[in-house]
C-alpha cells in the first residue's frame, strides 16, 4: 500500500492510496483523411471566361495546367497535428477520368456516303505528377470525330467522347509532410486533321477525379493528453484552479469533437472514440471536482454538479450529516467522459489532495495510475473532513463489490461516531469484529445494537438519508449486504483515534538484530 502524507496548512489531508487503475494495452490508432474532388476544364481556342452547364469556368486556351492542393487550415489540423499522436503512416490514392467534348460546323454532303465521314481527330492526353507520385502518369485522350453514313450532315449540337479512365493510382508514406504535398494535373489538346469545308466551333477537354488522402496517428498516452491540454490553455480560469482544470478539459472535448475525415471510418479509428483521450478528458474533470471539493470548507458552496459518484457521495454525506451548511444534494452533470470511471476519479482526487496542481498533475499520472483499483475492506484513501466543510471529522472512501454474496466488509478505524450515506441497497449489518455499535440518530431502527457474533441486525430499506453509528473507540470490521457490483462508499468518522506511532524503543529493538546480522554477515 502507497501511502502519501502531504501536509499544505495544518487540516491538510492525509491521503492512503491503495490502488488506481491496470496497465493499458497497446495504443489506440486515431484515422484522418481528406478528400479532394476536381473538375477541370479547358476550351481550344477560347481565352476568355465561358459558361459550360450554367458554371463559369475559366479557359487556358488549349490546355490545363492545375495545381491539386488540399486546404492548408484543414489539411494541418488532419495531417500535421501533433497534438493527435505521433504519426503511424500515411497513402494518397488519385482517381482520374477524363474525355473531349467539340461542336462542328459541317457543311454535309448531298447524297449518303457509302461509309462513315470522318470530321476531324484531335490528339489529347492529361498528366499527374508530384505529392506521392513517383513517376509522371498519362492519360490519353484521343478521339477522332465522324458523321455516321446515313447522315447527310451533322449538327452543331455538342457531343462528347467516350469517357476514358486512369487506373487508380496509390502511394504509401511515413512522412505526414509527404502528404501535403500538391499534385499537378496537365492536359492539352490539337487538332490533327480537319476535313474540307469543316470548321470546328469550339472543342474542349474536361477532366475529373478525386485525391483521397489517409493517415493513421498513434494515440498518445493519457498522462501525454492531459499535459498537451494544460500546455494548451495557459493562464485559463483566471487564477481559479478548478476553473483552469475545466479550460484544460474542455480544450479535449474540442480535440475530440474535431471533424478529421470526409470520408468514414471505422467507430474504433475515430477521435472521439479514441480511449486515451477519453480518460484524459476525465481526469481533467475530476481533478475539477475534487479541487471545488477540496476548496469546500473554505469557499462554502452550496450547490455542486459532477458526472461522478465519487464526488457526488463526498458533498452528499458532508451535506446530509451537516444541514447547516445549507448544501442542495448534488446534481448529475452530463459529459462525454469514461463510463468505468472509478479509478480515474479516484487517482485524480488523491492527486490534488496531496497538492498537486497544474504544472505537475500529469508527471505524476502515471505513477498514480499504475496499480489496478480493486476491491478492499480498508479505505482507498482517506481526507480531513475539514477540508470539504465538514468540522472534527475524517472521510474514509472505501470501494466494495461482492458479485457472488453481496456481502462486504469495511474495517472502521476507532471512532466514536460513524455515518454512512443510505443507497437504497445495503438493509442489514453484522459486526465481525469489535466491542459492539449502535444505530443512532433519527432511524426507525435507532438503539439497535450491533453485537459480534449475534448476526445480522435489519436496518430498513431505505434509499436515502445517513445510518449513523455510535462507536466504543476501537476498530471494528462492519459488513453490509446487497452490495454486489463495484462501487465507492464514503464513511464520516468522528474523534477518530490516531493508529500508535512505533516507538523509538520498539525500533531500536527491531534495529538491533539487523545491525548484528549485519556485522556477523560483513
Amino acid at each position: 500500500m502507497l501511502t502519501l502524507q502531504r501536509y499544505a496548512k495544518p487540516s491538510a489531508a492525509i491521503i492512503v492510496l491503495a490502488a488506481c487503475l491496470p496497465f493499458q494495452a497497446l495504443a489506440t490508432e486515431i484515422a484522418t483523411n481528406m478528400r479532394l474532388n476536381f473538375n477541370e476544364i479547358a476550351i481550344m481556342n477560347r481565352t476568355t471566361s465561358v459558361s459550360v452547364d450554367g458554371v463559369d469556368i475559366t479557359t487556358y486556351s488549349n490546355q490545363i495546367d492545375k495545381l491539386l492542393t488540399l486546404d492548408p487550415s484543414i489539411a494541418n489540423a488532419r495531417f500535421l497535428s501533433t497534438r493527435l499522436g505521433t504519426f503511424s503512416s500515411g497513402s494518397m490514392t488519385i482517381e482520374l477520368r477524363g474525355n473531349q467534348f467539340i461542336s462542328l460546323n459541317d457543311p454535309g454532303v448531298s447524297v449518303l456516303p457509302d461509309s462513315q465521314r470522318t470530321l476531324t481527330r484531335i490528339e489529347a492526353g492529361a498528366t499527374l505528377s508530384g505529392g506521392l507520385l513517383t513517376t509522371t502518369e498519362s492519360l490519353n485522350l484521343d478521339a477522332t470525330w465522324f458523321c455516321r453514313a446515313t447522315a447527310l450532315s451533322c449538327t452543331r449540337d455538342e457531343v462528347y467522347s467516350t469517357l476514358k479512365f486512369l487506373s487508380p493510382l496509390s502511394n504509401s508514406t511515413t512522412s505526414a509532410a509527404a502528404l501535403v504535398q500538391p499534385i499537378r494535373l496537365q492536359a492539352s489538346g490539337a487538332p490533327t486533321f480537319t476535313a474540307d469545308g469543316v470548321s470546328i466551333n469550339y472543342a474542349g477537354l474536361s477532366l475529373s477525379g478525386t485525391v483521397n488522402v489517409n493517415a493513421t496517428f498513434t494515440a498518445k498516452t493519457r498522462s501525454q493528453y492531459v499535459a498537451d491540454a494544460l500546455a494548451a490553455t495557459p493562464g485559463a480560469g483566471g487564477g481559479v484552479a478548478a476553473a483552469r482544470w475545466d479550460a484544460a478539459a474542455t480544450d479535449i472535448q474540442s480535440l475530440r469533437n474535431s471533424v478529421l475525415t470526409d470520408v468514414a471510418v471505422a467507430n474504433t479509428l475515430k477521435i472521439a472514440r479514441t480511449p486515451e483521450l477519453k480518460d484524459a478528458q476525465t481526469l481533467l474533470a475530476a481533478a475539477r471536482d475534487s479541487t471545488i471539493l477540496l476548496n469546500a470548507g473554505a469557499t462554502a458552496p452550496t450547490v455542486f454538479n459532477s458526472p461522478f459518484d465519487l464526488m457526488r457521495q463526498l458533498w452528499n454525506v458532508t451535506a446530509t450529516v451537516d444541514p447547516s451548511l445549507g448544501r442542495s444534494t448534488a446534481g448529475f452533470s452530463s459529459e462525454d467522459l469514461t463510463s468505468d470511471n472509478a479509478a480515474l476519479s479516484l487517482a485524480a482526487l488523491s492527486l490534488i489532495a496531496s497538492g498537486s496542481d497544474e504544472h505537475d498533475f500529469a508527471a505524476q499520472l502515471d505513477h498514480a495510475l499504475g496499480v489496478p483499483l480493486t476491491t478492499s475492506a480498508a479505505p482507498q484513501l482517506t481526507l480531513d473532513g475539514a477540508l470539504l466543510g465538514l468540522t472534527d471529522a475524517m472521510l474514509s472512501i472505501y470501494y466494495l463489490g461482492n458479485s457472488s454474496s453481496g456481502l462486504v466488509e469495511l474495517n472502521l478505524p476507532d471512532a466514536a461516531r460513524y455515518a454512512l450515506l443510505r443507497n437504497g441497497l445495503y438493509d442489514r449489518i453484522s459486526l465481525l469484529e469489535g466491542n459492539g455499535l449502535t444505530v443512532i440518530g433519527n432511524s426507525d431502527y435507532a438503539g439497535s445494537a450491533v453485537l459480534q457474533g449475534e448476526g445480522e441486525v435489519y436496518i430498513g430499506e431505505i434509499s436515502s438519508g445517513l445510518l449513523e453509528l455510535s462507536g466504543q473507540s476501537t476498530a471494528s470490521r462492519l459488513q453490509l449486504n446487497n452490495i454486489y457490483s463495484n462501487q465507492f462508499l464514503v464513511v464520516a468518522s468522528w474523534a477518530v483515534t490516531p493508529a500508535p506511532e512505533p516507538s523509538q524503543a520498539w525500533l531500536l529493538m527491531m534495529g538491533l538484530p539487523l545491525l548484528l546480522w549485519r556485522r556477523q554477515s560483513a
